[in-house]
């Protein structure tokens, strides 16, 4: 395996970094980028760095190329772009380094003639440097994936032999897939590096003028070696304005308030909470309040990390961060990698967790102070999130937080405020006229199987069912619509003309008035009698944009459970094939949650925001791509899509049309119109959080 390792350009300021004699690679700015001093600054978006000399490159088929980013930027995937000397752009994300550090396997086109990243999407001062290349051979990815996903490999060798070239590429990354979630703790070591707040982590902002951090902390469950651990990640912490607020009572052990009075003795920044009246006066609005556990650390930055954050969204109320675990001998597990913001979800999983800071305006203005907060901090934290907006809470993307084994659990859930899809006892419901569109052609047994769920099977009281049928000449099929006209709540459209599934949709959604739509694939069985109230009901939101339902393989593993942005390279489902009961990463499974974008097989929409942001694109995205592309812009109005687990169908998948022999050439100008229109949405799904693999269906990391 040979390795060459790369630097940042030459400066264009008098000051001269050190560069190391063995780095021929270097990042030019290529557009929206200025350097001063050596350092990078952003100017205008986007932006892209061009790898110099490609040649260096060109020598390669595949590659891990490993490269930073400064711990203080926003841990946003980089893409990275190839143009080959017909034209042709290929742009790709790669994963976050959300601990300073990650790598990018990929393959280097034929006929590349350059090769650019694009490692932020942030106005101003970022750092960014490719570390080393190591060269691949395919041999070596088709041996690890017969290791670590053997069904992927044999699908790469499959596509190889079929000539389909990108869908072999593509099942080889997925066959070497990510790092098991439970091997944290290597993926920690691989990834993590040291801070340099000298050179390539400096600060930002003027942190002299930034708010000071008062962490609470309680001492009943205390012992004296997770005090001194706590208190001496807080020393260790590259951001020194804050204060430790401790409480304790007459419960605490004599030897924990010994060690306490020994640490306020050495640091007068660790105060006792009964100071709380004196404390008060001292605050000010934009001080922020956290509640940490004794034995729990913060990562050396995270302060410092914070303190950026806020500096860049001065106006965020809240701001939360990842977490993990460690074990008394120092070993990292479970990792908590949390999506942004998502208030749905966040009342059936209170994800929020360790060192949520609370600016002090907004705890005072909720009606709690110190105590409260401390004592009831689920519930301060809730009251509080009533009243704020949603952009006033910030999602700071890095492992900041180190949960002590055994002493912190994230809620599993909080029923009393649980989101149901289902009518609650008692509940009346007025419930709008649905109109089901289901496009079809041929294939007598799938549409007898969905139109028979529909008949038999569903429990809306008021829906009716258009079937556009685009040309079926079977027999069978033909007689199979002539029965369903004699069904009232049933009419048939015929639309003879070349498949454009868009089209179709668009179509049968015109030849009705109904104020809420849902589209229903002909290869879609329903056998739970409330799928469609579970939709509605969320649908007729004012808030809610597109509802995606659970969809499952005749096999009764999972088919859909959400449309993740960057999965494959550009879209794609996340727990295929996973087991029917399982709750999924961070309960994902059994919540009503935020998603980026779902799979039209079943999807449910108001009329006026589908119309809206101009229903399905049925000249870009005929086929491939539209429901993604649907949802994408309906995010882009202003609502939100989500999925919910109380609606559950079975998908055959492509039951009409079959499976493609080469998908990446069938839907080659489909796919390139998409990564076009949507690579910044591609590059951060906001769902998905960056530090998670894209090249894994079960949640790995990157």
């Amino acid at each position: 395996m040979r390795r060459f390792a790369a630097i940042p350009p030459r400066p264009q300021a008098a000051t001269e970094p050190r560069k190391p004699a063995n780095r021929p690679l270097s990042l030019e700015p290529e557009s929206g980028v200025v350097t001063v001093d050596g350092a990078f600054h952003a100017v205008s978006l986007p932006i892209w760095l061009r790898i110099e000399p490609i040649r260096l490159l060109k020598r390669h088929a595949w590659i891990t190329l490993r490269y930073s980013s400064g711990v203080f930027d926003d841990a946003v995937r980089p893409l990275i772009k190839f143009i080959t000397n017909n034209g042709k752009e290929l742009i790709q994300p790669m994963n976050a380094p959300v601990l300073g550090t990650a790598e990018w396997i990929g393959r280097i086109p034929n006929r590349t003639v350059s090769v650019s990243i694009s490692p932020s999407n942030r106005l101003g001062p970022f750092s960014f440097q490719v570390e080393n290349i190591d060269a691949l051979t395919r041999r070596e990815l088709i041996r690890t994936g017969l290791r670590t996903d053997p069904p992927w490999a044999l699908w790469s060798l499959r596509s190889r032999l079929l000539n389909s070239r990108e869908e072999a590429w593509q099942a080889l990354k997925y066959a070497r897939g990510g790092t098991r979630l439970d091997r944290y703790d290597e993926w920690r070591a691989r990834f993590a590096r040291p801070v340099d707040l000298a050179g390539f982590d400096r600060p930002r902002s003027d942190w002299g003028a930034a708010p000071r951090f008062y962490l609470l902390m309680s001492l009943d469950t205390a012992d004296a070696d997770g005090l001194r651990n706590t208190i001496a990640s807080l020393r260790a912490q590259f951001y020194q304005r804050w204060s430790l607020c401790v409480r304790t009572n007459e419960r605490v052990s004599p030897t924990i308030m010994d060690a306490l009075r020994d640490q306020m003795r050495d640091d007068k920044r660790v105060i006792e909470l009964s100071q709380v009246g004196k404390l008060s006066e001292a605050l000010h609005d934009n001080d922020r309040i956290a509640v940490i556990q004794c034995g729990d650390t913060i990562e050396n930055y995270g302060l410092a990390a914070i303190v950026e954050l806020i500096a860049q969204q001065p106006r965020l109320a809240l701001i939360y961060s990842d977490e993990d675990s460690i074990t008394q001998d120092g070993t990292f597990h479970s990792p908590v990698l949390k999506p942004d913001w998502s208030p749905i979800f966040y009342r059936s999983f209170a994800y929020l967790g360790g060192l949520t800071c609370v600016r002090h305006d907004v705890l005072r203005s909720s009606g709690a102070g110190l105590n409260d907060m401390l004592s009831e901090e689920g519930k301060v934290r809730d009251r509080i999130m009533a009243d704020i907006d949603a952009a006033a809470v910030g999602h700071m993307r890095r492992i900041l937080y180190h949960n002590r084994d055994g002493k912190r659990e994230l809620s599993f859930g909080l029923p009393a405020i649980r989101v149901r899809a289902q009518t609650e006892a008692g509940e009346t419901i007025e419930w709008p006229k649905v109109t089901i569109v289901m496009p079809t052609r041929d294939h007598a047994e799938l549409l007898v199987d969905a139109t028979r769920g529909l008949q038999e099977s569903t429990d809306y009281p008021c829906f009716d069912v258009v079937v556009v049928d685009n040309g079926s000449v079977d027999v069978a099929a033909r007689a199979v619509l002539e029965r369903l006209k004699n069904d009232t709540r049933f009419k048939i459209l015929e639309r003879p003309y070349p498949f454009n599934y868009s089209r179709l949709c668009n179509d049968g959604a015109a030849a009705s008035d109904s104020p809420v739509l849902v589209f229903l694939n002909n290869d879609v069985q329903i056998f739970s009698t409330g799928w469609l109230k579970a939709m509605v009901r969320l649908a007729t939101k004012p808030q809610i944009g597109v509802v995606g339902a659970k969809l499952m393989f005749p096999n009764g593993r999972i088919q859909h459970a959400g449309v993740v942005l960057g999965m494959g390279g550009i879209a794609g489902h996340v727990y295929r094939r996973g087991r029917p009961q399982e709750p999924g990463y961070l309960n994902q499974l059994t919540s009503v949650r935020e998603i980026s974008a779902v799979t039209a097989a079943c999807i449910a929409v108001e009329r006026a925001k589908f119309e809206a942001v101009g229903k399905f694109d049925a000249e870009n995205l005929p086929i491939d791509l539209n429901d993604i592309d649907l949802c994408l812009r309906i995010r882009e109005a202003g609502w939100t899509n989500v999925w919910t687990p109380d609606a559950v169908l079975i998908h055959a998948q492509s039951g009409s049309r079959g499976q493609e022999r080469d998908p990446f050439l069938i839907y080659q100008r489909e796919r390139s119109y998409f990564v076009r229109r949507w690579a910044e949405s591609i590059r951060d799904d906001p769902c998905f959080h960056p530090g998670l693999s894209l090249f894994s269906q079960r949640p790995a990391l990157s």
